[in-house]
């Protein structure tokens, strides 16, 4: 066979200025030209998830080779837009079914979905999940690791009788790509990281005295921001025993206030907060005990003429 004589079967649909192929030939760079001409190939978006997917290369394959491309001068390190629901394109059911016939990966993320909601999903379902997985990029575990979240904090609010609605998984999804959790380790290190919070929570509400009732959003945010600031069950008790005292009540407010100043001190467990952080009153009878026991100059002449009243007896 002639070498000379080879040429691309299709007719170039790309315009590729010509610095960049001379910048990808010298850097000799496999991976580097095959992300370029994916990205290109994207209308100029590099989407990190679909592209480990399309090129078949692992996450750090994938990180490494926009690095070199960002080196290059051939990409840039623009910040994402963060996507807002109700972007997703109008699939019709026919593309969905052809799609789930022509790649195993979705038709198996349809029966795990499935298997996992205990219904057959309907059409209106399966338009969104084929927007999660094709127009979202999310890869297939990290699909499958939202469905189970969206599951459990369905049934944590509502019970196990009411069914999981498709549209709340599709909000969640594109709160997970805003968040970045386009990864399945990503994904798995949020997730436990917002058990340890839930856990940490009930211990807090607890110490707190708060034993009949759920906590309101207002209330869940002010301990979320507490955890975040690194403060525990036995601080906040301390927080909210104060905040009782001083007011008569718990005045959220007022607590937010006194664990914002501990917070501005560097004082965030018990030990410091009691050494660091004494009341006023305490401070001042502190202060004033020297004082009291000083002798003035009248009782310093007392004494004198005391000592020699009895020398003289």
């Amino acid at each position: 066979m002639d070498e000379g004589k080879r040429k691309i079967c299709r007719p170039a649909v790309f315009v590729v200025p010509l610095g960049d192929v001379e910048a990808l030939l010298a850097a000799s760079d496999g991976d580097g030209a095959l992300l370029y001409l994916h990205i290109l190939k994207c209308g100029g978006a590099y989407d990190e998830a679909r592209a480990c997917r399309d090129l078949r290369l692992s996450q750090r394959a994938v990180q490494a080779a926009a690095t070199r491309l960002e080196r290059m001068g051939l990409l840039s390190a623009a910040v994402p837009e963060p996507v807002t629901a109700g972007e997703l394109p109008q699939y019709q059911a026919r593309d969905v079914v052809r799609r789930s016939e022509e790649s195993p990966e979705f038709k198996a993320l349809v029966g795990e979905a499935q298997a996992a909601l205990g219904r057959v999903l309907s059409s209106a379902d399966l338009k969104r999940l084929f927007g999660i997985y094709d127009n979202l990029a999310l890869p297939v575990d990290v699909i499958m690791l939202l469905i189970h979240h969206c599951k459990e904090e369905n049934e944590e609010k509502y019970g196990s009788g009411r069914a999981l609605g498709f549209a709340y998984i599709e909000k969640e999804a594109y709160r997970w790509v805003n968040l970045e959790l386009v990864t399945y380790d990503q994904a798995e290190a949020w997730l436990a990281e917002q058990e340890r919070r839930r856990s940490l929570t009930g211990q807090i509400q607890r110490a707190m005295g708060i034993h009949d009732r759920r906590l309101s959003p207002t209330e869940r945010k002010y301990i979320d921001d507490w955890i975040t600031l690194g403060f525990g069950p036995e601080a906040l008790a301390l927080a909210a025993d104060r905040t009782v005292t001083n007011t008569g009540e718990l005045k959220w407010k007022y607590m937010n206030s006194i664990v914002h100043s501990w917070h501005q001190k560097g004082l965030h467990t018990v030990e410091e907060i009691e050494k660091g952080d004494r009341k006023p009153a305490a401070r001042a009878k502190t202060d004033a005990a020297p004082a009291a026991s000083k002798p003035d100059a009248q009782e310093l002449e007392r004494m004198r003429r005391l000592r020699e009243k009895i020398k003289n007896s």
